[in-house]
C-alpha cells in the first residue's frame, strides 16, 4: 500500500509539473488564506505546523521559534531556483496528511505566496501564507525567535 501511495504522489507531481506552467504562482491564491504573524503565532500555539521556506543560511540567522525549515528555493550561482524536493519534503513532514494545517513563512512573504500556491496545486488543503514574513511580520511584532 505504501508503494501505491508513493507511486500516486509521484504521478500527481509529474502531472502537476506540466500544469504548473499555466499558473502564475506569484499572483494566484489557490491556498486557504493569508494570515498575519500574530494569527500565525496563535495558530502555532494551537499546534499548527509552521514551515520556514527560506534557505538554510537565512533560517540559521534567525527564525520563528518552533519553525521547521524546508526551503522552497535553493541559492545557486545564477540565483534562486525552485527546490525540486520541496513537495516531497513537506509531504513527508506532515506524514502524508495533505489535510494537515500548514503555515508558510519566509523573509518578507513573496516566496511563501509562491510556495503556498504550489502546495495547494499539489492538493494540500489547509495552507496559510504568513503576510510580511519574518522581517515585516514576525520580527516587527516581537514574536519569539531563535538562532
Amino acid at each position: 500500500m505504501k508503494d501505491f501511495s508513493l507511486i500516486m504522489m509521484t504521478l500527481m507531481i509529474s502531472i502537476s509539473s506540466v500544469l504548473a506552467n499555466e499558473i502564475d504562482y506569484s499572483n494566484a491564491m489557490l491556498y486557504k488564506a493569508d494570515i498575519t504573524a500574530n494569527q500565525a503565532y496563535k495558530m502555532q500555539q494551537d499546534g499548527v505546523l509552521l514551515l520556514d521556506v527560506r534557505t538554510p543560511r537565512e533560517y540559521n540567522e534567525l527564525h520563528p521559534k518552533g519553525a521547521i525549515n524546508i526551503p522552497a528555493f535553493n541559492d545557486t550561482i545564477k540565483g534562486r531556483v525552485y527546490n525540486q524536493d520541496f513537495i516531497k519534503l513537506v509531504y513527508n513532514q506532515v506524514n502524508k496528511n495533505q489535510n494537515k494545517k500548514i503555515m508558510l513563512i519566509c523573509r518578507t512573504g513573496s516566496r511563501t505566496k509562491v510556495a503556498s500556491n504550489i502546495l495547494a496545486q499539489y492538493k494540500f488543503k489547509n495552507i496559510y501564507n504568513v503576510l510580511g514574513g519574518v522581517a515585516h511580520g514576525w520580527y516587527e511584532q516581537k514574536l519569539p525567535t531563535t538562532k
